[in-house]
């Protein structure tokens, strides 16, 4: 499929259906976060230290 048929099947969907699709491409493809683990645990160490400190 191209880009410009991908883009005529989602000025045909629905405004719901179009929102779900963002939001399911920007999971794929686009979030580059660490994971929420990740954080929690950063923001652990930046407050209480390393435990090998």
């Amino acid at each position: 499929m191209t880009a410009d048929e991908v883009m005529r099947e989602i000025e045909s969907m629905e405004n719901a259906e179009r929102i779900k699709l963002l939001n399911k491409l920007f999971d794929q493809y686009f979030d580059n976060r660490p994971p929420k683990e990740q954080i929690i645990k950063e923001k652990d160490e930046s407050f209480w230290g390393k435990d090998d400190e």
